[in-house]
């Protein structure tokens, strides 16, 4: 029987291509009574695994801030090991070789995998949750075709347990780009919401959701050599979704024009019109989705002169009769073309559908094989050439020789030990020491060993390097001196020998760990507890065995983990006692407790959405034990001003949804405060600055929970509408003079013309656009033309704030009533209203002209030839057929 503590690092490494493996640094605590062994090491080291199947899977590096070693042995059978292991790191997942499927990178923010042994069965859980990027089908900013984008939410966790696996969820929510390929360019739009989510409990899948849904426009040059076009587009709405295995939208819509040499418009309608029960090639119903497909092409002009190549309208509509389980293999169970004529003929594919149920995932262990030390039986004694034999299983025996005998220093003491080298094959080896003399003779004392070994079976098999060395730091028991010679347990004498390690703890419900640092020149303390009676906790027991929040295994700093509730603050004397094998010491000391800030537990605002320079009505509750003196808006960051709450009564509350044993302390504050213009539009969050009335302040807008420091992971957040700019003052200048009208010539030269227009905007304006009709130059008439502020031309002042155009009239142009659009956007894209950008203006004959060329000297007409390259959607289609076929496996 024994107590040791020591130090150790080792490493478990795969020696194929996969160069996963697992590290370790750290300190060890073993203990033996009678036949049961129990081992526990903490530190700190690193994992890689990769888990591909082959054509796709998942690689995952992370630095380890902790690892938690425990194995227990029943004489030298290991009976149970536990890893768990926490940390930060990277993972990469590949859906499909080739650059197919969807592949990801991610920046793990936490990281947690346990692998458990226990009667001969492993078990293995994984959780992994971070951000990164995304690529689909080889997307990125230079593809020309599949999608890419930022991963603002990835989870992944599985739980596998004997070869089965009984849990597995992922969770993947982004925000993506898709790329699609034109004749001779492409082009990107947007995809809001890129969400794939599918949960396993048991073999059965309990969750499923995809969605993908974007809109976006298109604008690009399809041949820049004769025959010139330009292809302009929208895609209103593309709209991929399925939950429960089954689809629930399929939605592709475009529309868009080409101009140039030639014109004419396109589109593009995908999406289902009708969900019923239809029949199958055999005659056999079944649930499907009735799925328009539709496809256009008109021409509208034709070029003058001649063409390379002879282009017809053409109009292309067929149904797809689809089942929605998305799982089953040929799906659609019936076509049908429409004719131009409005006639119809129907196609039913052979053997459709195929069913099929959805495949569960499969367990795939990290380390498959088990591997421990031996433990076996040692004389008490040895002699130079001894020889002997220890056996961990049957495949791993050690060949002992001792080689010589030599004093070493051991926890202080000198003392008689053996040393020895062995090996386990050709391929391994150990070297080592065992203790010689007295109590302890036969205790292994110092090894390091490197084990290789082959694991798998066939071509798929490894070979398992294990690297250890290992050494005893300190001997608990049985004792090595006695009790004359030792020395009481006293606290270190430096001024962070009692200390929290988080620096303080709060009032309230703070959490922390007191630390308390204990010298012992002969390493035989086996309890340290702290009296905090003082605070109504009573005495605290401490650890230095790695529990209890202990980092570090029998470095002499003590812990325990300390939740305090209570509303005592300030230096408060605490009696630290500290016993070793021989006796017990006590020494008083301090420990201050801080008063911890109130905690904001709601918020309400309304209107909950709000324009710029609008009052707002503020409702927050709020907990402290103390009381709360003040509550005030603070906007100071956002250019405004602060304003005071005001407490509400117990009878005026109006938000109730806190419910705690502390309700007591739970106070209400409202008041009204004035959004100012400078702030950013968007969803914003509210500061509030709040006092308790024992001098504790904080600013936060932040919802907390009653203990401090704890969240709940929401924002007190308002939407500030973005307004767009304001237009005002039209004016119309003849001559530098203001006029009420337009003045069009009889006949002659064209009248010169400037219009002018005031525009406001909080942000600051980005652009002002008028289309005026006839008032634009010949062919410009549908054209949005840009206004300038920036003192040149007619422009009167820089930066002034009052936009300004120029115009000719022609005397084609009648008298009466017309009318010109005005529209304005801001440095954050918000844009006049349609129904807000018309406006009117009159136009009267006259006789009076401006001096000039003459308009038509100034313009000619260009006349092009050429054919038309059409935009083909064949990019939509693979992409959205890509993303239903795609598994995260």
């Amino acid at each position: 029987d024994h107590e040791v503590t020591r130090e150790t690092d080792w490493a478990l490494s795969d020696s194929g291509e996969d160069l996963q493996g697992i590290s370790f640094e750290g300190r060890g605590w073993q203990k033996r009574t009678g036949t049961i062994l129990q081992s526990n090491e903490l530190g700190n080291g690193s994992l890689s695994m990769n888990m591909s199947n082959g054509s796709g899977g998942m690689g995952i590096d992370l630095e380890l801030d902790k690892i938690w070693l425990n194995e227990t042995y029943d004489g030298t059978e290991v009976i149970k090991q536990d890893f768990e292991m926490i940390g930060t790191g990277h993972l990469s997942f590949l859906g499909q070789e080739g650059g197919d499927g969807i592949s990801i990178i991610a920046d793990l923010s936490d990281a947690y995998v346990l692998r458990s042994y226990a009667d001969g069965e492993v078990t293995e859980r994984m959780r992994f949750e971070g951000t990164g990027w995304l690529s689909f089908n080889g997307g990125d900013n230079n593809s020309s075709s599949g999608a890419f984008g930022q991963v603002h939410m990835f989870y992944y966790e599985t739980w596998d347990e004997d070869g089965f696996r009984r849990l597995e969820n992922i969770q993947l929510e982004a925000n993506a780009t898709a790329r699609l390929s034109g004749p001779a360019e492409s082009f990107s739009f947007d995809l809001d919401d890129f969400i794939f989510r599918e949960k396993w409990e048991e073999g059965i899948r309990t969750d499923q959701f995809t969605r993908i849904f974007g809109s976006g426009d298109f604008d690009f040059i399809a041949s820049e050599e004769t025959p010139y076009i330009e292809v302009n587009g929208t895609i209103p709405i593309l709209h991929i979704e399925s939950e429960g295995g089954e689809t629930v939208s399929n939605t592709i819509i475009v529309d868009g024009t080409y101009d140039g040499d030639a014109e004419g418009s396109f589109g593009l309608v995908r999406r289902i019109t009708e969900s019923g029960v239809f029949e199958n090639a055999t005659g056999i119903p079944f649930e499907a989705d009735k799925v328009q497909n539709e496809r256009w092409f008109n021409i509208s002009a034709t070029p003058i002169g001649p063409i390379d190549q002879e282009f017809e309208a053409e109009h292309n509509l067929t149904y797809e009769y689809i089942v929605p389980q998305e799982d089953w293999l040929n799906r659609t169970i019936r076509y049908e073309f429409v004719e131009e004529n409005g006639s119809a003929t129907e196609e039913y594919p052979e053997n459709s559908p195929i069913i099929r149920q959805a495949e569960s995932p499969q367990s795939n262990s990290i380390f498959s094989d088990h591997i421990s030390r031996e433990t076996g039986l040692s004389p008490q004694t040895l002699l130079v050439g001894d020889r002997l034999s220890l056996m961990d299983n049957e495949d791993m025996i050690l060949q002992v020789n001792v080689t010589s005998t030599s004093i070493q220093e051991i926890d202080g003491h000198f003392v008689s030990v053996a040393e020895w080298n062995g090996s386990y094959g050709d391929l391994s080896m150990a070297q080592g020491k065992i203790i010689n003399e007295g109590t302890l003779a036969g205790m292994l004392y110092e090894v390091s060993r490197v084990v290789t070994m082959g694991v798998g079976d066939g071509e798929l098999g490894n070979q398992v390097s294990f690297i250890e060395n290992q050494r005893i730091d300190r001997i608990l028991s049985p004792s090595i001196i006695t009790s004359e010679e030792n020395t009481l347990p006293s606290i270190s004498k430096d001024d962070s020998s009692v200390r929290f390690r988080e620096g303080i703890l709060t009032s309230e419900g703070g959490e922390a760990h007191l630390e308390v640092s204990v010298d012992d020149i002969d390493t035989d303390t086996i309890s340290v507890s702290a009296d905090l009676s003082g605070i109504g906790l009573g005495v605290i027991q401490l650890s230095d065995s790695g529990t209890k929040g202990d980092r570090v295994i029998h470095d002499s700093t003590w812990t325990s983990k300390i939740v305090y509730s209570g509303l005592i603050i300030g230096e408060i004397t605490i009696i630290i006692s500290m016993q070793d094998i021989w006796g017990s010491a006590t020494e008083n000391s301090s420990i201050f407790i801080t008063n911890a800030p109130p905690r904001m537990l709601d918020a309400e605002f309304s209107p909950q959405k709000t324009i710029r320079g609008e009052e707002v009505i503020a409702t927050v509750q709020i907990y402290d034990g103390h009381g709360i003196e003040s509550a005030t808006v603070d906007l100071t960051g956002s250019g405004g001003e602060k304003t005071n709450l005001q407490k509400v009564s117990e009878e005026e509350r109006n938000i109730g949804s806190v419910q705690s044993p502390q309700s007591v302390s739970i106070e209400t504050w409202s008041g009204e405060f004035l959004i100012p213009t400078s702030m950013t539009p968007g969803s914003q969050s509210i500061p509030i600055e709040i006092r308790d009335n024992a001098g504790a302040r904080i600013t936060t807008s932040e919802i907390g929970k009653i203990s401090p420091g704890q969240y709940s992971n929401k924002i007190n957040q308002i939407e500030i509408l973005n307004q767009p700019p304001m237009i005002y003052n039209l004016t119309i200048l003849m001559n530098g003079q203001s006029t009420d009208s337009i003045s069009s010539p009889v006949s002659g030269d064209p009248i010169n013309h400037t219009l002018e227009v005031n525009v406001d905007d909080f942000d600051g304006v980005s652009s002002v656009q008028a289309k005026i009709g006839r008032l634009a130059p010949i062919g410009k008439s549908e054209n949005w033309i840009l206004l300038a502020d920036d003192g040149n031309g007619s422009d009167r002042v820089k930066n002034d704030g009052i936009y300004t155009l120029s115009f000719s009239t022609r005397s084609s142009l009648g008298e009466g009533e017309m009318k010109i659009f005005l529209r304005a956007t801001d440095i954050f894209l918000s844009m006049t209203p349609m129904d807000e950008q018309e406006h009117q203006v009159s136009v009267i004959k006259t006789s009076e002209s401006n001096s000039g060329e003459n308009w038509l000297s100034e313009n000619s007409l260009e006349l092009v030839t050429g054919s038309l390259v059409i935009l083909t959607f064949s990019g939509i289609g693979a992409l959205v057929f890509t993303l239903r076929k795609s598994e995260l496996e």
